[in-house]
């Protein structure tokens, strides 16, 4: 099963892109699941059709879509422990809001976001799989969910025996009734499988692309230069990006004369910051694109005849790994000879000189904090290396 997931800034068109390329998929003979793990969904809006926790299908053709209930699939995985956990602090005087809420781990509803995609994965129905993901940053809690759950799951499992001590520590003491803590061991050793198995799956270029949506306009483009780094950090492989709401040559109103040579120059730049990576120009349209009509029709301005559910770059220009315990940050440069590399940081921002080459990188929240310790250029690859700040 091919697994696309579509994630940007809150506001920029994902969703409906999603839409669109979900029917495409179904009008190419693919079983096709479109899913929105959004907490904020647009997805039924859309598509112009209610929709729920269970996958449902729309129109004649193998196209279905459902919006992720994470109420529910915390129900699923976590209820029974959950009002263990809340009778056992409601009976030391809590409020059954405090308590409801101190009984659910954190980030929990995101794991159990990601056991339910595994879940579709386990089951084999669908050719295609699309995920409308949540705004960026929320996207990028769940999807390194994976590797922070591992962990988790060690501390969990292996250096202490007590949910009270690991789960609610601050509570201990007022914790006096046990709450079956093998129980709570089986069901996080059994959620973490399921998500360290899918992370297998997410990290497989060839099963899984991730699709970044912007618009052309200074905000978003930072937004999506983060999510880039992250998604790149974690392992994952963005093989597209789309420029949505770009206005049109048409529009020759001199009221928007600025707002195109800023899109212009905006355009240039994605281009240049994600190159080789293919960027599709999405055209702001004459109306809202609401309804299966409407998205048919953005879908075939978009794709034509091609199939957007095969991987649509094999080239990665930014990665990173692991060298001497330190991580390093390597980047595709073409047209630059090897020299001295000047480096500065300003909050999130990596500014790199090299000769008349300027670039600057947005580092996710992890890498912010470290210091940029050495740069070099090897061959038409750039390496920076990250350490912790000196505590001095």
């Amino acid at each position: 099963m091919r697994t696309l997931l579509y994630t940007g800034k809150g506001g920029v068109g994902k969703t409906t892109l999603s839409a669109a390329t979900a029917l495409r998929s179904a009008s190419l003979g693919k079983q096709t699941l479109v899913i929105s793990t959004d907490v904020a969904h647009s997805l039924a809006d859309a598509l112009d059709t209610p929709l729920d926790n269970e996958p449902r299908q729309i129109g004649d053709h193998g196209l279905y879509a459902a919006e992720l209930d994470t109420g529910a699939e915390l129900e699923r995985y976590w209820g029974d422990i959950k009002r263990k956990i809340a009778d056992a602090l409601r009976d030391q005087g809590l409020s059954p809001t405090v308590a409801g809420e101190l009984a659910v781990l954190p980030g929990l509803d995101e794991i159990v976001g990601l056991v339910r995609i595994k879940r579709y994965v386990d089951e084999g129905r669908f050719d295609v799989l699309i995920i409308d993901s949540a705004p960026t940053g929320a996207a990028m809690r769940l999807l390194s969910a994976p590797d922070l759950g591992q962990r988790y799951a060690h501390n969990m499992l292996n250096l202490s025996r007590g949910v009270a001590r690991l789960v609610l520590p601050s509570l201990r003491s007022v914790l006096k009734s046990p709450i079956g803590e093998a129980l709570v061991e089986e069901r996080i050793k059994r959620l973490f499988e399921q998500v360290s198995e899918l992370r297998e799956i997410l990290i497989d270029p060839a099963l899984t692309s991730v699709r970044l949506v912007l618009n052309p306009d200074h905000m978003s483009l930072r937004e999506t230069q983060r999510a880039y780094t992250y998604m790149n950090l974690f392992g994952l492989s963005v093989d597209a990006l789309y420029a949505n709401r770009v206005l049109p040559e048409q529009v020759q109103d001199p009221f928007f004369s600025e707002w195109k040579a800023d899109q212009a120059a905006h355009l240039e730049e994605i281009r240049h910051i994600f190159a080789p990576l293919p960027v599709f120009e999405v055209p702001l349209r004459r109306r809202e694109v609401v309804g299966v009509e409407a998205l048919q029709s953005l879908a075939r301005e978009l794709y034509g005849d091609s199939d957007p559910t095969v991987p649509l770059s094999q080239e990665q220009p930014l990665r990173f790994l692991v060298e001497d315990h330190r991580y390093v940050l390597t980047l595709r440069i073409t047209g630059v000879e090897g020299g001295n590399v000047e480096l500065s940081k300003q909050g999130d921002e990596l500014y790199v000189r090299i000769g008349t080459l300027r670039r600057s990188l947005v580092l996710p929240q992890y890498l912010a904090g470290l210091n940029p310790a050495w740069a070099q250029v090897e061959g038409d690859v750039l390496k920076v290396a990250f350490e912790e700040p000196s505590s001095r």
